[in-house]
């Protein structure tokens, strides 16, 4: 059986064929290894994984692309765990700017962007990625992301910079103090899936004028900072996967035209279209 999974630090979405090519979905947690350790990542797919799995399948296949398997170490650390659940299974690890560009383009060029919890872009040539800008992180980069415009959400309330109906509904809606907020941010862990939660609350609100505004700049600075930096952009396709492109279709659009970027498909996730990419080959 053939065993698919696109993982960012959120969530991970599974697909398994059998077969048959029965197709089976499952949701597990984001699966990130800069912020779980190889035993919580082992942990999580016995516990939410395994046990959805079809009766008696056997897994001996799996293609793994993930937020954070950007190094040798990274990916080894994903594949022993895999391999841990997983024995009678070969896996291979990459990164999840691939798994996008994969399920965005498949065999043909472009540049592709991810706008989830995080952000990056690579340029993709059809067959492979030639290069990679972004994936920085939160703390470094991560421009236009959920993680950017929570940022942004939670430095204009507390800076009071915010309009008095939003600091209100978010203050009603949030009840967080001043320390409950930076001891999220700067104490606990998974700080980045804290502040992409806010994106709700901006998405809840986006119609308001300041949002609206916050919203594009955070996309205008993604364009600047990646989009704009490959040769030829404006000739170029520009394709985007992640939750903060698909909910936020008209502003990226709108900004984007503002650049002269062609904007081609906008997903909500890749892991239909990786599927077929696999079963394809």
């Amino acid at each position: 059986m053939l065993l698919i999974a696109d993982s960012g630090s959120t969530k991970t979405s599974w697909r398994l064929a059998d077969e048959n090519k029965k197709i089976y979905h499952f949701l597990t947690d984001g699966l990130n290894p800069y912020f779980k350790s190889q035993g919580e990542i082992v942990e999580e797919i016995r516990s939410a994984l395994i046990p959805s799995l079809p009766h008696g399948a056997v897994v001996t296949q799996i293609y793994f692309y993930g937020a954070g398997c950007s190094s040798s170490s990274k990916c080894e650390l994903i594949k022993d765990a895999l391999l841990q659940c997983f024995p009678k299974a070969s896996a291979k690890i990459d990164h999840d700017i691939l798994g996008a560009a994969h399920a965005a383009c498949a065999t043909s060029e472009g540049i592709v962007c991810i706008l989830g919890t995080g952000s990056n872009s690579c340029l993709y040539d059809g067959e492979k990625i030639m290069s990679v800008i972004g994936g920085l992180g939160y703390i470094l980069g991560d421009e236009g992301s959920g993680s950017h415009l929570g940022k942004n959400l939670l430095e204009a309330y507390l800076n009071h910079e915010l309009p008095e109906e939003l600091a209100k509904k978010f203050k009603d809606t949030y009840h967080l103090t001043k320390e409950e907020i930076e001891k999220r941010v700067y104490e606990k862990p998974e700080a980045n899936r804290f502040l992409a939660s806010f994106s709700r609350f901006i998405g809840e609100h986006k119609q308001h004028p300041y949002f609206a505004e916050m919203i594009e700049k955070c996309f205008d600075s993604f364009f600047e900072k990646h989009v704009c930096r490959y040769p030829d952009y404006t000739q170029k396709q520009v394709h985007f996967i992640g939750s903060i492109a698909y909910n936020y279709t008209d502003l990226l659009r709108k900004t984007a035209q503002k650049r002269h970027i062609n904007i081609g498909k906008i997903l909500p996730y890749p892991i239909e279209e990786l599927m077929l990419f696999h079963l394809a080959k």
